[in-house]
């Protein structure tokens, strides 16, 4: 009655609010058990979750709703990202199956080594995402030599030569597009015949 009078009155917010209490007042499983009885659990483990209460969440969905629990993870891997915990939410971005939110995260840090050791373990495909964004670092400050190598690892050649055209290295552009991409050196010889006029 009291969940229907906090929904009727309150929104869904608190409905959420009043099956979390609830669930805490009754304990473990047995607050698991009468939550799923009445169709209640998801609405708990979400209030947990928002409230910041994970060890609850993680208890809740583990014991009446397991497939919750990669959200639950997610949640919890975000608060820490939060904190400053990266270690800590990496772990969790794994246990979500969500390491490209990992690989995100140690980016935005310019944690190259770390980006790196989680895309080799868990996800290869965004090997070459990390390279690109370490590459664009370079570009921004002037290392040339550095931003190349990083493209052509990251089987980027393209995007080497459009980032050296932008920066006016248009010999350098010439240069790459000869050995990486010979099918488009009359375009881009076009291009800087055009950019000299």
């Amino acid at each position: 009655d009291a969940i229907r009078v906090a929904k009727e009155h309150g929104g869904m917010a608190a409905s959420k609010q009043v099956a979390y209490a609830w669930a805490v007042s009754l304990g473990g499983e047995a607050g698991a058990k009468l939550l799923t009885k009445f169709g209640l659990i998801e609405q708990a483990i979400d209030y947990a979750t928002e409230s910041g209460a994970f060890d609850h969440a993680f208890s809740l969905a583990r014991a009446s709703k397991k497939e919750k629990l990669p959200e639950v993870h997610l949640k919890y891997a975000m608060f820490l990202e939060d904190e400053g915990r990266f270690a800590e939410a990496e772990a969790e971005f794994v246990k979500a199956d969500k390491p490209k939110e990992a690989i995100d995260m140690y980016i935005h840090q310019q944690d190259w080594q770390a980006a790196m050791r989680v895309a080799e373990a868990n996800d290869p495909s965004s090997v070459s995402d990390i390279l690109v964004a370490q590459a664009k670092i370079a570009i921004d400050r002037q290392d040339f030599t550095r931003a190349e190598h990083l493209y052509v690892r990251a089987k980027k050649p393209e995007a080497a030569v459009k980032a050296f055209k932008e920066a006016g290295r248009w010999q350098d552009a010439i240069r790459l597009t000869k050995e990486f991409l010979p099918h488009k050196l009359a375009e881009i010889n076009v291009e800087y015949t055009n950019f000299q006029n």
